[in-house]
């Protein structure tokens, strides 16, 4: 078990989360704002510049070093979205005191180094332009593997179909088709803005005392509270069907279809939640147990949800000719739940696994973390966790069922010179 403490240092609002579970203490970042396309390329960019070298240590192997010298401090940096919001997370794991000989202290070492990964864009002169531009390079390639991986590539290609006219088609790893036109102003600028107007929360995990408040607060201030309410996305109905293919000199298909399910309470999305899982996000699912084990339509086949927006998305490498057939028996499945043709102690073994699931992740810092995270976003006179997923029942799976209608199928095929080869 664990204690949280919820608090402000220097107008941030601050969660910590006492527990002797862990030998690491572990302090997170949480920056968040809208995503929109002319910053979530800059934000990516800038997210992993900051890690790399700071004013007191003016190289990335020197800023390692120093954190190897503190029993290998590890600081990190990612992005992710959650809603209609870009977040990014800055990291930094690290021994507890409470287990060394030497007299050193950590945690207040760390928060200076974050301070310093805070601090540092605003200093950038034209001695970085060597740095920024190797850095540009890296995320530009990085970028450019991501499409050169047929399944991350597909699906991205079938979210531009889906969202054409909607912000949610710019993934939160931002757009590679904009990375060239940056500048090391644009960067400037993008901190800037980023640490005058994102919601910043402060997240703590490990066994700390009364010291780790005082700690805290070296490593960013505000003049006053700042928060930005975390919406997600508003329902458009699926207007028909929207179908592309796409040809590439590949043996195996890449078939993906996404949905647009209609969500309520917050009952609705844990229900969403449950069907997902018993529909194709686990071993157990219908999908893999039926379209990959039992008919040989796929090699691989899986569904996930963006559960705050309402999406649901299935992936699945078929051969291509089964390819119209494993999309007749996707959608086969997805009838079967709508109908009411499924037990219920499925929902009761995938509330279990839920559950199983969701322990595993409070076992590690990072998972506490995020928890702890989500819960401050969620409204706050939203039911528990533990309560959303107890009123989950046969009722509610088969009335969400019945709000999920399929939006676009996108295809990545095998070309015909390839076909006849």
């Amino acid at each position: 078990m664990y204690n949280v403490t919820k608090t402000e240092v220097n107008h941030i609002p601050a969660v910590i989360m006492n527990t002797d579970k862990f030998k690491t203490i572990t302090i997170q970042l949480q920056f968040r704002s809208q995503l929109k396309r002319e910053r979530v390329t800059k934000r990516n960019l800038l997210s992993r510049m900051m890690v790399k070298r700071t004013l007191r240590h003016s190289t990335e192997a020197e800023l390692l070093n120093h954190l190897a010298h503190y029993y290998g401090a590890h600081l990190t940096t990612n992005v992710g979205r959650k809603g209609q919001d870009h977040i990014i997370t800055f990291g930094m794991e690290f021994v507890n005191n409470k287990f060394i000989r030497e007299d050193l202290d950590i945690p207040n070492e760390m928060c200076k180094v974050l301070k310093d990964v805070l601090n540092t864009p605003f200093n950038y002169d034209d001695d970085f332009e060597e740095f920024f531009e190797r850095e540009k390079r890296l995320y530009k390639n990085r970028l450019k593997s991501m499409k050169d991986n047929r399944a991350q590539a597909s699906f991205q290609a079938m979210v531009d179909t889906m969202f054409e006219t909607e912000d949610y088609k710019y993934l939160s790893h931002g757009v590679l088709e904009d990375v060239d036109a940056l500048t090391l102003e644009d960067i400037k600028e993008e901190h800037e803005q980023m640490m005058a107007t994102d919601d910043i929360v402060i997240l703590t995990a490990g066994n700390v005392d009364d010291t780790i408040t005082d700690n805290l607060s070296l490593i960013h201030s505000r003049e006053e509270k700042r928060q930005i309410d975390h919406k997600s996305y508003l329902y458009r109905p699926a207007t028909g069907v929207k179908r592309e293919t796409d040809t590439q000199k590949i043996e195996q298909a890449k078939l993906n279809m996404g949905f647009r399910a209609e969500l309520g309470s917050p009952e609705s999305h844990m229900a969403f939640n449950v069907l997902n899982q018993m529909f194709g996000g686990t071993a157990a699912s219908y999908l893999f147990r039926n379209i990959r084990e039992k008919q040989s339509l796929a090699y691989q086949i899986s569904s996930q949800i963006d559960v705050r927006n309402g999406y649901m998305f299935v992936m699945g490498g078929v051969d291509a000719e089964n390819v119209k057939k494993a999309e007749a028996g996707i959608l086969e499945e997805l009838e079967r739940f709508k109908n009411g043709d499924f037990e219920d102690s499925f929902i009761d073994e995938i509330k279990g696994m839920m559950r199983v699931n969701r322990k595993e992740v409070m076992d590690k810092p990072k998972g506490l973390i995020a928890l702890e995270y989500n819960e401050l976003l969620r409204k706050p006179d939203s039911p528990s966790w533990e309560a959303q997923l107890n009123s989950v029942d046969r009722e509610m799976i088969i009335e969400i069922s019945n709000k999920i209608h399929l939006d676009t199928v996108y295809v990545l095929t095998r070309s015909n010179e390839n076909a006849a080869d």
